[in-house]
């Protein structure tokens, strides 16, 4: 496609930007009401994905610097990855897997649930081998445990199963 407004309206919307930018700004506010230590990677990932969304919703828009970041950034909608809109069982799936990855880091917590998701949805969405949906889960699952438990001393959530409190922890 030769010009961005050849690019369709649904893909050039501003909604999923804003939508992302209120959800990440609410996720921050909210993570203000822990103490020091438990708040910090909720706002840094708060915050990144604020900016980034801005970033997004400015590339969709026709300003001066839009075409600046669509160049560089890699958003221009006239290069897509996918030379297709997913249909949308496919789209509906994809959102079962992430609320199944939400609920199970809810009962189970962030180190059983990392191993788990990745190596099943490898192996059942990604078609990929047992052996390599395995091995990439406990590669994935070892750079978890050194960055956070391991370099920044950050004990990751464990999950309302084996947390004393239970959902009296929320």
């Amino acid at each position: 496609m030769s010009d961005q407004t050849e690019v369709p309206k649904k893909i050039r919307s501003i909604w999923p930007p804003l939508i992302v930018m209120a959800v990440a700004i609410g996720y921050a506010i909210w993570a203000q009401d822990y103490s020091k230590g438990p708040r910090l990677m909720p706002t840094l990932v708060g915050v990144a994905t604020a900016v980034l969304a801005l970033l997004d919703l400015v590339s969709r828009l026709e300003t001066r610097v839009s075409p600046i970041l669509r160049l560089t950034l890699g958003a221009d909608f006239r290069n897509r990855e996918m030379s297709h809109d997913p249909a949308f069982r496919s789209e509906l799936a994809m959102t079962g897997w992430m609320i199944g990855c939400i609920l199970s880091m809810l009962m189970i917590g962030i180190l059983p649930t990392v191993p788990l998701f990745i190596s099943g949805y490898m192996r059942f969405w990604g078609k990929q081998s047992w052996q390599s949906s395995i091995l990439t889960a406990l590669a994935v699952l070892g750079f978890v445990v050194v960055v956070f438990e391991v370099l920044l001393d950050y004990a990751l959530y464990r999950g309302v199963l084996f947390d004393p409190k239970g959902f009296g922890a929320w």
